[in-house]
């Protein structure tokens, strides 16, 4: 007879257990007094208004499974969470609505963290980091001015993508590639998509346009070297650690100067490919060039005629952006500069050309151009009727005629002199040694990387703590026995240089006023610019009239650094753990707990384990590499790479198609966890597929996995349980299962761990007895994916066992949770397999007459490889006598433990 049992109700228990959790301190680890610390980071959400969308849920649950299990696996968890506030997204989001984003903020930080709370995430809510509160960004501006005085941020003029929706200018990593005019063709018989590729802004997809500018930047190409070389060794996502290389793009080759006829300047270029500087038969500059800008500047002796035809063609070349620019298949169009260069090695005169196909931001911004053996460089040359040279022979194909297409590939060389016969790539380094020799090239490498652009001219972020002063520069300039320069020691200002002056620490934070008009003014200027009473200041250094820098610094460097702070949150001295910096500190005050304390919470880091999207292999996780190598390289840090671990989750659609506003299929959360319950969402979310690879949301699914936690509700309070010793059968699978799922949590395989709670919830179900133990164990194998639930059954029908039984649980002394008063499941020790109970005794082979099945027998483990007796076993079912009566065996296959198959005439 079954029991009498209360509806599972996730609207009463979810509630019940979030506050339990919260009093009793469950999730908030000492950070002092840690014997197996394990920092558990995802990356911290954008609050949009609407609130947590599915997306956020989807790779936040999976960041917590993971942190709950290495809690019960008795490390002390650290998993914070916090808000990305600042920037763009939020401060259209208030333009939008006509709220100020001030005021936008705490309403978003309000819905958002109460979403937060409901889903079930184990987060240490006592450390929470927003952006935009100044006791934050306090420390991203020192950070700024820490870069400025090492020589790392500094203000230059440059070609720059400009975003004339947003009206600000963007980082190269914020610009993605788009196809305009989109079409459909057939290739190789499947249907893919064609058009222009364009570049547009990776928040509003408006095309993005190049300016000339003056921008704050931060060296980031400094770091390249280090940045590529560590990448073998990270334990990260294989598809971020591509990307990334990819990005650094390092290319190894040789500077080599050309000088101008009739001229005292030269043009350097930066070539892979040395070996055809024989068949270099003009030279391209890209229309941002230094050369170019001399030539309009009446600065080279030119062609006058030639002048406007050039400028043309530079200021069209300026509303293109790179990708349109190097398009494959793009028709070539250049300008003739009207001067010449000389080939240094052979002394041959030739023509220097202007095309926007050269991009100013790679190498030099100036190539040497082998049409014989580059496809762009053919081209142009084949439009222009320029000339082409030959100096590397295809060895496969020697009859070919070399002047009908480009050949890239390797070979001998030809045409070259001394080179003559030499092979690429094998001679390469006689090359590389012969132009060195000569004195004509430079061993050198170049990197697809760009300096970080870090300055923002919107009003929604962390001011940039510069001040100008005009005074100092006056006093500077005449003490002064070094050249200065522009950028790194003086801004120009109406003509006149004045003083770079970083906001010295105490006088940080500088805090971004309350302004009514905060609207993006699109002159190349912030909002602030119009506001005298922040902008006009006294220097702290001279006390004379200065100006404030009024740029806001990019949202990027928010987020480059959190992850150090959740661990100081209740420090303002500190931005984060540093001995170092508690050293200096000491030198200025007294009995301070972070200098106490601040050795003991070092142990906490890098981050363990950061799990987030691969969308931001270039931007978020490249900057935070590269702080962190400032940081550490300022010696308040021992540690460079700031991520043990780094796992990237794969991204949801709703059935079939990518989720959108405009499509009215975006998932929000809330809506499912009032209908379902949270614990419904979050396994549902993980059931979905490999997590690495995300998956396809359905309704109907989500119903199922609902009616799976409401089946274990009920199975939970009907079923028998029994103190006496398990029957081996059960113990074999329920270490079967103990095993399998802590191996796919471990390598955050979730959906196969659900899928094996499912089949042992199947054959425990057709039990009308179990053991306490069996059941106690797969509500700890559920806790991490249903929190709420397996807590209530676990308080509900184990809490006296648990009394009684020390030695299967964690302490607090183990967890290093020293607030913890109650026993929850979420602090009891992880289930371990016993090897010795997944041996079984009996296993089922499968008997065949001539390949066909026609029966099966349980047989002894221990006597499988006896093939006789399994032979004499077969041969006694009456179903394979009525097979070999009369027959004659002419062989018996035998594949240990699976199958014997007789074969008969």
């Amino acid at each position: 007879m079954k029991k009498s049992i209360a509806k599972y109700n996730p609207s009463e228990i979810e509630p019940k257990w979030r506050e339990v959790w919260e009093k009793e301190g469950t999730y908030k680890p000492d950070l002092e007094s840690s014997d197996k610390p394990f920092y558990n980071l995802m990356m911290f959400p954008y609050p949009s208004a609407e609130g947590l969308h599915a997306g956020n849920m989807y790779a936040f649950t999976g960041a917590d499974i993971y942190g709950r299990f290495k809690r019960m696996q008795g490390f002390s968890v650290f998993e914070p969470i916090g808000l990305d506030g600042f920037g763009i997204h939020s401060e259209n989001y208030a333009l939008k609505i006509g709220k100020h984003p001030m005021e936008q903020a705490k309403i978003s930080e309000k819905n958002f963290y109460r979403l937060l709370h409901e889903t079930g995430n184990s987060y240490d809510w006592s450390r929470t980091v927003e952006t935009y509160d100044p006791k934050y960004y306090k420390w991203t501006q020192w950070i700024f001015t820490q870069m400025f005085k090492k020589g790392l941020a500094v203000r230059k003029k440059s070609p720059v993508n400009f975003c004339p929706s947003c009206k600000t200018v963007l980082a190269d990593e914020q610009v993605i590639t788009k196809i305009k005019n989109q079409r459909s063709k057939i290739k190789d018989g499947k249907e893919e998509l064609d058009g222009e590729k364009v570049g547009v802004c990776e928040r509003c997809e408006t095309i993005v346009e190049k300016k000339n500018l003056e921008q704050w930047f931060f060296k980031i190409t400094d770091y390249a070297e280090r940045l590529l070389n560590n990448i073998p060794e990270l334990n990260w996502s294989e598809i971020v650690k591509i990307a990334q290389t990819n990005w650094i793009g390092k290319s190894e080759g040789m500077s080599i100067e050309f000088k101008i006829q009739n001229s005292k300047f030269k043009i350097e270029v930066f070539t892979t490919r040395p070996d055809t500087l024989f068949g270099a038969t003009f030279l391209v500059l890209a229309p941002e060039h230094e050369i170019v800008a001399s030539l309009l500047e009446s600065r080279i002796k030119n062609q006058e005629s030639r002048i406007g035809e050039i400028r043309e063609y530079a200021e069209k070349a300026k509303k293109k952006s790179d990708l349109e620019r190097q398009a494959e298949g793009k028709e070539k169009t250049g300008v003739f500069s009207g001067l010449y260069a000389v080939n240094p090695v052979n002394n041959e005169q030739i023509p220097v050309w202007i095309a926007d196909y050269v991009l100013a931001s790679y190498g030099t911004g100036a190539i040497m151009a082998v049409p014989a053996h580059d496809l762009r460089d053919f081209e142009f040359a084949k439009k222009y009727n320029l000339g082409i040279k030959p100096v590397i022979r295809d060895l496969e194909e020697k009859n070919k005629n070399e002047l009908a297409e480009a050949y890239s590939g390797d070979g001998e060389i030809m045409n070259s002199q001394d080179w003559n016969g030499w092979k690429y790539p094998q001679d390469k380094e006689k090359v590389f040694k012969w132009l060195e020799e000569k004195k004509i090239g430079q061993k050198k490498a170049h990197y697809h990387l760009r300096d970080w652009l870090i300055s923002r001219q919107r009003y929604w972020g962390p001011p940039i703590p510069i001040i100008y002063c005009r005074k100092c520069w006056e006093v500077k300039s005449e003490k002064l026995k070094v050249k200065s320069e522009q950028g790194k020691d003086y801004k120009l200002i109406d003509n006149e240089e004045w003083a770079i002056v970083p906001v010295p620490e105490k006088d940080l934070p500088v805090e971004l006023p309350y302004i009514e008009n905060y609207k993006p003014i699109g002159t190349g200027k912030s909002p602030l610019a119009t506001h005298p009473e922040f902008y006009n200041v006294k220097c702290p250094n001279c006390g004379g009239d200065a100006v404030r820098e009024t740029d806001v610094s990019d949202t990027f460097l928010d987020s480059a650094w959190y992850f150090l702070r959740y661990l100081a949150t209740d420090w303002d001295d500190m931005p984060f753990p540093s001995v170092k910096f508690a050293q200096n500190l000491k030198l200025k005050t007294k009995n301070l707990k972070e200098i106490e304390n601040s050795a003991l919470r070092v142990a906490w880091l890098p981050v363990h384990m950061y799990i987030g999207g691969a969308e931001h292999s270039v931007l978020h996780l490249l900057y935070s590499r590269f702080m962190t190598m400032f940081l550490h390289d300022l010696g308040l840090i021992s540690f460079e790479e700031p991520f043990s671990r780094f796992f990237a989750h794969g991204l949801l659609i709703k059935e079939g198609a990518k989720m959108s506003k405009s499509k009215g299929n975006v998932i929000i959360p809330d809506a499912y966890i009032k209908k379902f319950g949270a614990d419904t969402m979050r396994c549902y979310l993980m059931f979905l597929g490999q997590f690495s690879q995300g998956g396809d949301f359905y309704d109907t699914g989500i119903e199922g996995m609902n009616r799976f936690l409401k089946r274990i509700w009920v199975l939970a309070q009907n079923v028998n349980l029994s103190e006496k010793e398990e029957d081996k059968e059960v113990l074999r699978v329920l270490h079967k299962t103990i095993k399998g799922i802590t191996g796919d949590i471990e390598k955050l395989s979730y959906n196969t761990s659900l899928a094996k709670l499912m089949e042992f919830y199947n054959f425990i179900s057709d039990k009308k007895t179990i053991g306490k133990d069996v059941l106690e164990d797969f509500l700890k194998l559920l806790a991490p994916f249903a929190p709420y639930l397996s807590e209530e059954l676990f308080q509900l029908f184990l809490k006296s066992k648990i009394k009684n039984q020390k030695s299967k649980m964690n302490t607090n002394k183990q967890l290093n949770n020293k607030t913890a008063k109650f026993n929850s499941i979420h602090l009891q020790k992880w289930p371990e397999f016993d090897p010795k109970f997944l041996v079984q005794d009996k296993v089922t082979i499968v008997v065949q007459v001539n390949g066909r099945v026609r029966d099966n027998f349980k047989f002894q483990t221990s006597n499988l490889k006896l093939k006789k007796n399994v032979e004499e076993e077969a041969k006694k079912s009456e179903k394979v006598k009525a097979y070999l009566e009369g027959k004659k065996i002419i062989k018996i296959i035998y594949v240990e433990g699976k199958i014997i198959n007789f074969v008969i005439s």
